[in-house]
């Protein structure tokens, strides 16, 4: 059982970050923030480093479901995407909750919702 979801894209770098914000977005689901990785690299260390940007969204029906079973949880939110390039291939990569939360914290009802979170995910990188 992985705890990442990895699809390679038949996109350019650019346009998969387009397309992913639109498909999440259709889902009901905002962008919170969004890190150019391998611009900071450069910046802060003057090291080069492949495209990278990691996107976080958030579903806020879901969020609200997931702090009701522990107010705690906010740690692991909000849903993390990353587009990298790698041997000239664009890949997206998102990290599943339902692969991770159940490792973590035993609790059912977080098991099903992040069960439904790890599903949406899947779904809109799929629609890609």
């Amino acid at each position: 059982m992985s705890y990442t979801y990895i699809k390679k894209s038949s996109f350019s770098f650019e346009e998969t970050l387009d397309e992913l914000r639109l498909a999440f977005e259709k889902e009901w689901y905002w962008v919170v923030s969004n890190v150019n990785i391998a611009e900071k690299i450069q910046r802060k260390i003057d090291k080069t480093f492949p495209k990278y940007v990691t996107l976080w969204f958030c579903k806020p029906d879901l969020a609200y479901k997931y702090l009701n079973e522990d107010i705690n949880l906010w740690i692991f939110m909000p849903c993390s995407i990353s587009i990298y390039e790698k041997d000239n291939k664009i890949f997206i990569s998102a990290w599943l909750p339902e692969n991770v939360i159940d490792k973590v914290i035993k609790n059912k009802n977080l098991k099903k919702i992040s069960f439904e979170i790890s599903e949406l995910m899947k779904k809109v990188i799929d629609s890609i």
